[in-house]
């Protein structure tokens, strides 16, 4: 997986403005798309879920599911991304099968994306690299990780968290996949 990975603001957005910008950032060629929705509302994360699933197979586009198992199943989705309060990569793979694409959050620690590997991880993510309006208190990470990383795992490396057209040379300069 190499190439823009997006993830969607669904705090900010109503559903009808998440599908429209999402149907502009797929045409724009995003490789991936993660949902990611904290709200706790099952009817309009199954929703959105189900919309979003169906723009991304129409731009080949992959759909990922952040930190809700069961909401990829139910969806069909590419896979999931888990973070540190979510179940391990060997549920998530038996859940979802031997071909579904798996990330795993590693913050700034590069001794989880060696641990995420090890767990049959396909992608690892660090971050947040700067300050991102769509989550507080977040984990802070420096570029330097990205190529430690690179240097020590064979996955792709993510790099989330507040990145623009702006700031993002530096991650691609240190790897970032």
């Amino acid at each position: 997986m190499k190439g823009l990975y997006a993830i969607t603001d669904c705090d900010r957005l109503s559903t009808d403005s998440l599908l429209a910008v999402t149907e502009e950032i797929l045409r724009a060629g995003v490789v991936a798309l993660q949902y990611r929705d904290k709200s706790g509302n099952h009817a309009r994360r199954k929703y959105e879920a189900a919309e979003l699933w169906q723009l991304c197979r129409e731009h080949d586009c992959l759909f990922i599911i952040n930190d809700d198992l069961q909401l990829a199943v139910l969806t069909g989705s590419d896979g999931v991304h888990l973070g540190r309060e979510d179940c391990d990569c060997k549920t998530a793979r038996n859940e979802l099968g031997p071909g579904a694409i798996i990330g795993v959050s590693c913050y700034n620690s590069l001794g989880m994306a060696l641990a995420a590997q090890e767990d049959g991880a396909d992608y690892v993510a660090f971050g947040s690299f700067f300050p991102s309006p769509s989550k507080q208190n977040t984990v802070t990470a420096e570029p330097d990780i990205i190529k430690r990383a690179k240097a020590n795992i064979s996955l792709p490396v993510a790099a989330i968290g507040g990145i623009t057209p702006a700031n993002c040379r530096a991650l691609i300069e240190h790897g970032a996949d």
